[in-house]
C-alpha cells in the first residue's frame, strides 16, 4: 500500500476556518474536543492533524476507495478556530464499510444524534462493487492491526526512549520531520483499523443478544486486563495504598508540601521511584493528548502527583469494585441455546481483544505525537536562540513549513511578526463563546433536549460501567479546572481523554456529554469499576458543581437529587 507523500500534507489556506467540502456539510466537536479542547494552534494543525487526517483515510484505501482525498483536510475541519470532525465524511465512510450499519458506527464512537439526518454523498455502484472486491484485503489489514499491536507498541516505546533531539544538528532535526509525519500517519491508520474491530464485534453481539441484554453485554466487555490507558491509574492507586499503609499521616504531609515530588523523594523514596518509573513508561501522555504545544506528563507530572495526593486523602473514598464480568457472562448465557452461548462468548472475547487493541493503537499514535512534541520543542528553542521568535513557546503560532524555513536559516519571512499576528487571532477566537457541538455548513444544529432542570429531574444517557452511586457533582469545563477536583466527587465533563485517567482514580462516578461504548471514558471506567454514563447531552450546562447526583448506569439515568444553593 503506497504511502502519502510528504508533499500531500498540505495546509488549508485559512488556518482558522477551513472550507466546507461539497456534499459533506455536517461537522461535530464531539470527540474532536478530546484531541484539541481549545482554539487550535497553527503548529498543531499542520504537524499533527493533517497527518492524522490522511491516516484515517487508509481504511478506505484498503477497500480500494480513493475518492474525496484532497491534499488538505477532509476528515477534519476548523470552524471559528475550533477543531471539528467532518461527520458527513465519517458517515460516508461508514456507509462504505461492509457489514455494519452507519448508525452503529456513529453511536459507538460519537454518540447518537437521534433523528437528525446527516447529509453525505450516496454510494456509487463502482464504490459498492469495489468494497466487496477488496474485502479480503480490508479484513487482512484489520487482522494485522490486532496481531501486530504489541510489536508496534514496543517499537514505538523504544524509539521514544532513544530519541534525544538536543544531540542533533539543525539539518538532522529537519531531516526527521517528514519521516516522523509518515510514522504518525501510519500510526493513525492502524488506530482507525483497530477501532473497526470492536465496532463490528459489538454490533454483532448486540444483535445476537438483543436490547434487553445490553447491560449484561456492557458489563461483559470489562476485565480486559491491564490496558494501556487504564494502567497508569491502577499503578497510582497501588502506590497510594502502599504509602497509606506505611504512613497514615502521609496524606496531610504531602498535601501541605510545597514541593510534593521532593517530599516523596525525601520521605518515601520507593514511592517516588515508582512515580519515576510510571513517568518513564507513560510520560508520553498529556491532558490534551494531540496538542504538541501543551505539556506531557514527563514535562509536567502534576496530574500524576495530584492524583496520588488525592487518593491518599480519600482513604479509599470513590474507589469502587470491578465489574462482575463472570456474572455478566452467566446472565448473557441464561436462556440461550448452546450454539448462541458459544457464539456470544467468542464475540465477547473478540470485542475485548478489539478494545484492548484500540487502546494500544491509540497509545502508539500518542507516542508519535509526543515525539513530534519533543522535536518541535527543540526547534522552538533554537529559533528563539537565533532571535527569530521572542521565546520557544511562540513556535506554536507558526505552521510546519514556517518552522522548517526558520530552522534552515531562511530570512525571507518575519517569523516574529507572523507569530505575533497569529497569537492575536488565537486570542480573538478564545474570547468568543464556545461554538456549537454540531454544525450543518456553518449553521448551528440544535438537537432535542431540555433547557433547565430542578431537583428530582432525570437526565438520560448510556450507562457503560458500574452500579448505582451518589455524590456531589464537580463540573469540569476546562482542563485547568481539573486541579479543583476533590476525591469522592462525580466528574461531569463534556469529554475526557486518556490524559485525564489519574483523576478517574479519585472520582465516585463519571458523566460525559459525548461518546459510546468504545470511547475512552467507557473503556477505562469499565476497567476501574467506575460508575459511568456517557452521552448525557448538555450535562455541563444543566448541572452545577455542588449538585447532589444519583447515577444509575443500568438505567442510563442521572438524577438531580438536590440542587446546590
Amino acid at each position: 500500500m503506497p504511502n502519502y507523500a510528504a508533499a500531500d500534507l498540505v495546509a488549508p489556506g485559512d488556518l482558522f476556518q477551513t472550507p466546507i467540502p461539497p456534499g459533506m456539510p455536517v461537522a461535530t466537536r464531539v470527540n474532536a474536543r478530546e484531541a484539541y479542547p481549545g482554539v487550535i494552534r497553527p503548529l498543531d494543525l499542520t504537524v499533527i492533524s493533517i497527518a492524522n487526517d490522511h491516516g484515517i483515510r487508509r481504511a478506505l484505501r484498503d477497500l480500494g476507495i480513493r475518492e474525496n482525498e484532497p491534499a488538505a483536510m477532509m476528515v477534519n475541519r476548523v470552524h471559528r478556530g475550533r477543531f471539528y470532525v467532518n461527520l458527513s465524511w465519517v458517515m460516508w465512510q461508514a456507509d462504505i464499510l461492509p457489514f455494519i450499519a452507519a448508525r452503529d458506527w456513529e453511536a459507538q464512537l460519537f454518540g447518537d444524534t437521534g433523528s437528525f439526518a446527516i447529509a453525505r454523498p450516496a454510494l456509487t455502484l463502482d464504490q459498492q462493487i469495489r468494497r466487496f472486491l477488496f474485502l479480503p484485503r480490508f479484513v487482512f489489514q484489520m487482522m494485522r492491526a490486532v496481531s501486530g499491536r504489541q510489536t508496534r507498541l514496543h517499537a514505538n516505546l523504544a524509539a521514544r526512549a532513544a530519541f534525544n533531539p538536543g544531540t542533533l544538528s539543525d539539518a538532522g532535526l529537519d531531516g526527521l520531520i517528514a519521516p516522523f509525519q509518515r510514522d504518525l500517519e501510519r500510526a493513525c491508520g492502524w488506530h482507525t483499523r483497530s477501532s473497526m474491530v470492536p465496532v463490528y464485534l459489538i454490533g454483532f453481539l448486540s444483535r445476537l443478544c438483543g436490547p434487553a441484554r445490553m447491560p449484561q453485554v456492557i458489563a461483559a466487555l470489562s476485565d480486559l486486563g491491564e490496558i494501556e490507558s487504564a494502567a497508569p491509574a491502577l499503578r497510582i492507586r497501588a502506590l497510594a495504598n502502599e504509602l497509606r499503609s506505611r504512613n497514615p499521616d502521609a496524606a496531610r504531609a504531602l498535601a501541605a508540601a510545597p514541593d510534593r515530588r521532593g517530599w516523596l523523594r525525601a520521605n518515601a523514596p520507593d514511592v517516588a521511584a515508582g512515580i519515576d518509573r510510571l513517568l518513564e513508561r507513560y510520560g508520553y501522555r498529556s491532558v490534551a493528548e494531540f496538542v504538541i504545544s501543551g505539556p506531557s506528563w514527563a514535562e509536567d507530572p502534576r496530574p500524576v502527583i495530584d492524583a496520588l495526593t488525592g487518593l491518599l486523602a480519600a482513604d479509599g473514598e470513590g474507589v469502587v469494585h470491578q465489574a462482575d464480568h463472570a456474572g455478566a457472562m452467566a446472565a448473557l448465557a441464561q436462556g440461550q441455546g448452546p450454539v448462541r452461548r458459544r457464539l456470544a462468548r467468542l464475540l465477547v472475547r473478540g470485542a475485548q481483544l478489539g478494545a484492548r487493541t484500540r487502546e494500544e493503537a491509540k497509545a502508539n499514535l500518542i507516542i508519535r505525537v509526543d515525539m513530534m512534541r519533543q522535536l518541535f520543542r527543540e526547534i522552538g528553542v533554537r529559533l528563539a536562540a537565533a532571535d527569530r521568535i521572542d521565546n520557544a513557546y511562540e513556535i506554536q503560532y507558526l505552521t510546519l513549513d514556517e518552522a522548517r524555513r526558520g530552522l534552515r536559516g531562511e530570512r525571507a519571512i518575519d517569523l516574529r511578526a507572523l507569530a505575533a499576528d497569529r497569537a492575536r487571532q488565537v486570542a480573538a477566537f478564545e474570547g468568543e463563546p464556545e461554538p456549537p457541538d454540531l454544525i450543518d455548513m456553518a449553521e448551528t444544529v440544535t438537537l432535542a433536549g431540555v433547557d433547565a432542570v430542578v431537583a428530582g429531574a432525570l437526565l438520560y444517557g448510556q450507562g457503560v460501567s458500574g452500579g448505582v452511586v451518589e455524590g456531589m457533582a464537580r463540573v469540569v469545563d476546562t482542563t485547568a479546572a481539573l486541579d479543583m477536583f476533590e476525591p469522592g466527587e462525580i466528574l461531569v465533563a463534556a469529554f475526557t481523554d486518556a490524559g485525564w485517567t489519574p483523576y478517574f482514580t479519585l472520582a465516585a462516578g463519571v458523566i460525559v456529554e459525548t461518546g459510546g461504548l468504545l470511547t475512552h471514558t467507557s473503556v477505562v471506567a469499565r476497567e476501574l469499576g467506575l460508575p459511568s454514563i456517557v452521552g448525557v447531552r448538555d450535562a455541563t450546562r444543566l448541572l452545577r458543581t455542588g449538585d447532589q447526583l444519583r447515577l444509575d448506569p443500568a438505567a442510563g439515568t442521572v438524577e438531580l437529587v438536590a440542587r446546590t444553593g
